[in-house]
C-alpha cells in the first residue's frame, strides 16, 4: 500500500482526540498550564505520526539501508531461525519515543513473506521479550541475497500495523509501523561488509547499513 498524506491514516485517531481536547480547553479557558499541556499533546501526535519522504545514502542490488529509526544496541553473529535457518548478522535498532516509527525496506527486491506473531507485551528490558513479545516478521529477497526483519512491540506498544502485502518492493518504501513502539531486528548476510557500529543512530530508508560482498 502506497502512503503518501503528511499525516498516517494510522494517526488520524490521536490527533483528531488530542486536537478536541486542546480545543475545549481553549474554549473553557482552562487554567494555562493545562492548555499548554493539552497543546504539548496534540503537537506530539502531529509529531509521532508525520510520514517524511527518505531518499537513501547508497543505491543497487548489494546495499542495505536501515529499516528504521533508532539506535542500534546490538550487532552479533545468530542463527535466524524465521524462514532462512541461515548463521546471519542481527542488528538491533531501538527506537526512541522522538524517533519517526514507520518502518522501511531495506533492500529493493521482493516482500516474500510476512508472519505476524500474537504475543506477550513485556518491557524490552527483559531479556525474552524479543521472543515472547508480539512481533511482525518479514522477508525481504533479491536476485542475490535474503534479508529478515522483526518489528517487536514493547510494554507500550500494542499495535504492530502492516502497510504492504507480498510482492515487489523498493528500497526505503514503507512496509510498516509500531505504534508507539519499540525495537526492529534486522538480518543481514555474514557477507555484508558493515558500515555502522553500536551505539550509531541511524534513519529508516536512509541509512546505510553494508554491502553484501
Amino acid at each position: 500500500m502506497k502512503k503518501t498524506e503528511i499525516i498516517l491514516k494510522e494517526g488520524y485517531p490521536f490527533v483528531i482526540v488530542t486536537g478536541i481536547i486542546f480545543f475545549i480547553s481553549l474554549l473553557f479557558r482552562f487554567d494555562a498550564i493545562w492548555q499548554i499541556g493539552y497543546f504539548a499533546l496534540f503537537a506530539f501526535m502531529v509529531y509521532f505520526f508525520l510520514n517524511p519522504e527518505r531518499i537513501p545514502d547508497e543505491t543497487g542490488d548489494d546495499v542495505i539501508i536501515s529499516p528504521a529509526d533508532g539506535e542500534i544496541i546490538e550487532i552479533i553473529e545468530t542463527q535466524e531461525k524465521f524462514f532462512t535457518n541461515k548463521e546471519m548478522i542481527k542488528i538491533s535498532i531501538r527506537l526512541g519515543l522522538l524517533d519517526n516509527h514507520i518502518q522501511r525496506s531495506p533492500i529493493e527486491g521482493i516482500l516474500k513473506e510476512n508472519k505476524y506473531i500474537h504475543g506477550e507485551f513485556l518491557a524490552l528490558s527483559n531479556e525474552k521479550a524479543s521472543e515472547l513479545n508480539e512481533q511482525n516478521r518479514t522477508l525481504f529477497e533479491n536476485e542475490k541475497f535474503s534479508v529478515v526483519t522483526n518489528q517487536i512491540a514493547g510494554f507500550i506498544t500494542r499495535r504492530i500495523v502492516s502497510f504492504r502485502e507480498e510482492g515487489h518492493i523498493k528500497l526505503s518504501e514503507r512496509y510498516g509501523m509500531i505504534i508507539f513502539g519499540s525495537q526492529v531486528d534486522l538480518y543481514i548476510p555474514k557477507e555484508t561488509t558493515l558500515k555502522v557500529i553500536v551505539g550509531e543512530n541511524v534513519k529508516a530508508g536512509e541509512s546505510l547499513i553494508g554491502f553484501v560482498r
